[in-house]
This record gives C-alpha cells, sequence and structure tokens, in this order.
C-alpha cells in the first residue's frame, strides 16, 4: 500500500460505525475466522463475533470502536466489554474465549491498565494499520476507502489538540455563559460562531425538532453541502449525536440525544470539532456573538 500509515488511519476514521464493523469482520476472516456481524438492537456490547474451529474450537467477541484520535476509551467501557468474560447466559451468544475491542484511537492509561487486569485483548489505531500494512490487506481496503488517494488536504481533524486548552479563554467564556443564560432564560438563545467574516454555525437553545415546549437543548445550526455535509455526519456520528436536515435544501443540525445538564466542556468540542473538521479554522480563532431569538 502507498499510503502512509498516519493517511490510512485518517480515512478508516471517516468510515460509518457500520461500515467499519464490516472491514474488522473482513480482516478477520481473511485471518480464518468466520465472522457474523451482530443485531444492533441485540448486540449487548458486540459488534463481531469470529469463530474458529481448527486446530480446535475458538470464540473471540469483537467491540469495534471508530473513534476519532482523541476521543480515548476509558475505564468504564473496558470494564463493560470485560464482564462479558463472566455471561454465560444460556439465551446469548456471548461465552468466549477472547474479548477484544479494536479502535481507531487509543485507550487511557487507566483503561490499559484495567483491561490488562482483566485480559481484555486491545487492537489500537496503530496496531490496527500495521496489521493492515504487515498483510498488504489493499484488496480488502480498497473495498472500503482508496488505499493509494490521499484523503483531502482540507479535512483538519485536530488543528485543536485538546479541549482543556482553551479552558478559560474568551471563547470559552462565551460558550460558558451562553450556556448559563440559555439554562436560565424563559426566551430563545442563540450563540452565533464566524469565522473569516462568514458565519459557521449556529447554536441555538430551545425546542427540539419534536417541538416539546419543556424539552430545550443545544442544538448546532449549519448551512453546508457537498464534503462538508460528509464531514459534518462524520462528527455527529463519531460524537453519538443526532443528525438531520433543516428547512433550508443546505441546512443541517446536530444535536446531543437524550436529557441532561449542558456542559461547557461538551458544547466547546463539538464547536471545535465542527470548526476544526468542517472549516479547517481552530475554535479560538472563531468571533461569537450571543443574540436572543430563534433560528
Amino acid at each position: 500500500m502507498n499510503v502512509p500509515r498516519d493517511e490510512l488511519l485518517t480515512q478508516l476514521r471517516m468510515l460509518d460505525s457500520y461500515e467499519f464493523e464490516k472491514l474488522i469482520a473482513d480482516i478477520w476472516e481473511y485471518r480464518g475466522w468466520d465472522t457474523t456481524i451482530t443485531d444492533r438492537s441485540r448486540d449487548g456490547g458486540i459488534d463481531v463475533i469470529a469463530r474458529k474451529k481448527l486446530p480446535f474450537a475458538q470464540k473471540q467477541l469483537i467491540q469495534t470502536k471508530r473513534y476519532a484520535k482523541g476521543n480515548k476509551i476509558g475505564v468504564s467501557d473496558v470494564q463493560q466489554y470485560s464482564s462479558l468474560y463472566l455471561d454465560k447466559s444460556p439465551d446469548r451468544d456471548v461465552d468466549a474465549d477472547v474479548v477484544a475491542i479494536v479502535t481507531t484511537s487509543s485507550l487511557t492509561h487507566p483503561a490499559r491498565q484495567k483491561g490488562a487486569e482483566h485480559d481484555l485483548r486491545i487492537v489500537d489505531g496503530e496496531t490496527l494499520t500495521q496489521m493492515i500494512v504487515k498483510w498488504d490487506l489493499s484488496e480488502i481496503i480498497s473495498d472500503y476507502i482508496e488505499p493509494d488517494a490521499e484523503s483531502d488536504s482540507s479535512f483538519h481533524d485536530d488543528i485543536d489538540r485538546s479541549v482543556e486548552a482553551y479552558e478559560g479563554s474568551h471563547n470559552w467564556n462565551m460558550v460558558k455563559d451562553f450556556n448559563q443564560m440559555a439554562g436560565s432564560s424563559s426566551e430563545d438563545m442563540k450563540l452565533i460562531v464566524t469565522v473569516d467574516d462568514t458565519v459557521a454555525y449556529t447554536l441555538f437553545h430551545g425546542r427540539s425538532h419534536q417541538n416539546n415546549l419543556e424539552e430545550r437543548r443545544n442544538i448546532h445550526y449549519l448551512d453546508v453541502d457537498g464534503e462538508r455535509v460528509d464531514r459534518l455526519k462524520y462528527i455527529a456520528n463519531d460524537l453519538g449525536m443526532r443528525f438531520l436536515g433543516g428547512k433550508g435544501d443546505h441546512e443541517w443540525k446536530i444535536y446531543d440525544k437524550g436529557d441532561g445538564p449542558i456542559d461547557p466542556h461538551r458544547t466547546v468540542a463539538i464547536g471545535m470539532r465542527i470548526l476544526n473538521t468542517v472549516f479547517g479554522s481552530a475554535f479560538g480563532d472563531a468571533e461569537m456573538e450571543v443574540a436572543v431569538g430563534n433560528r
């Protein structure tokens, strides 16, 4: 494969979750395993089941995590998947010789320690790309990405290294103040975020698409088309957010699923990803303005 491993990993992170599951199943099949992708509604944390009959019967339970580079797997995930070793439920196909996590990201140090305690097998992004290159899996990979093509050089997923680097900054305080005002106000509020004198996105706090008066949340609106829509979908999928079309042909919105407190760390993280990935801009370079009113 001619593509550098870091470029390969960037392209793997752009797959949707189901494509990534299929890719991992294909790689395991290449190594002689029979694989099954589980039903999403009943997977219980298992994405792929891999079996071998020779030289003796073996079974692996694989959880796939197609995450961005900075989105590391934590201790809680490791504890959840480690418990699969202990689940002997007769109505579930979980009894296994190996439980594994395969991710395009990495694990926090405490998560790696916890995984080692429970004999959880880890394939992180570095190891995954090493496997693909060493085993020359170009034919398999070509079903999912273009192995010899570079991704768009304007696709920046890591301009900003961490959310914490912005804590206490002007834009962090703008987001924090907006969340506080929006949470306490009976009026609809919005935060207008611009880059180079162009509106990148509008963060609106108000009723959800279901028009439930009691259900108020932060909704990120963007007016984009073409490849930028694909990048926005990638962000929503990676962060576990809903992705929906708006009223206009090029209007899109993403927001967190379920209820919960509005946290400035989360709000900044979402805004940072939008600016980095969709617009190729740093969060700190954006201009922000709080206003009253609807979208």
